[in-house]
């Protein structure tokens, strides 16, 4: 099933950008605090990191606050940008990490001490591949909030469990737990479409 959706998702691919010569003249400006240069930068960004946010938030109106908090950690923290790599990966990690720790103050995480057998786990989904983009997101969207966040983080964004786990102040366990209850969430909400 993960499989399917980061192949779906490779469209939204949010550090996708070329490191130009109008990019560096940005990045000079932002450091020289110029307004017209954030405005600029927002607008480049926002609607592939917007995407980052809207996954772990219940509303639009929610990712957009999350969405701001981490443009004004760039603006603030863009000296620490060494040029040397790609300002959108950068961007990235910091809406990426911003996101997270909304999440972490936000949304409360239970701990699980349910032990998963392997007739719990589901691996694939072939169904999956016929559906859009927008009708995955919109089934995500509808896991409860513990499920979601465990389940974007894993399959969305690739950690695994131990980094979850450091990440949520949970164990390992429990990330595991939420990962596998979300997909048959998940998987009864397509089978719904």
């Amino acid at each position: 099933m993960e499989l399917a959706i980061k192949h779906k998702l490779k469209l939204l691919d949010p550090v996708t950008s070329i490191h130009t010569t109008s990019e560096q003249k940005l990045i000079k400006e932002l450091l020289d605090g110029k307004r017209t240069a954030q405005k600029e930068l927002y607008q480049k960004y926002f609607g592939r990191m917007s995407a980052v946010t809207l996954r772990y938030t219940r509303t639009k109106e929610e990712s957009y606050e999350v969405l701001n908090d981490a443009f004004m950690k760039v603006f603030q923290n863009i000296g620490q940008f060494k040029g040397d790599g790609n300002l959108g990966a950068w961007i990235y990690k910091i809406v990426l990490n911003t996101t997270y720790s909304h999440a972490r103050k936000h949304y409360k995480i239970k701990e699980r001490n349910q032990e998963l057998r392997p007739d719990h786990v589901i691996t694939e989904n072939t169904a999956l591949s016929n559906l859009g983009l927008e009708l995955i997101y919109d089934r995500i969207q509808q896991l409860p909030d513990s499920h979601r966040i465990v389940f974007s983080m894993y399959v969305l964004d690739g950690l695994k469990h131990k980094e979850i786990a450091e990440k949520l102040d949970i164990s390992e366990g429990t990330s595991k737990w939420y990962l596998s209850t979300a997909r048959t969430q998940l998987q009864e909400l397509l089978k719904q479409s």
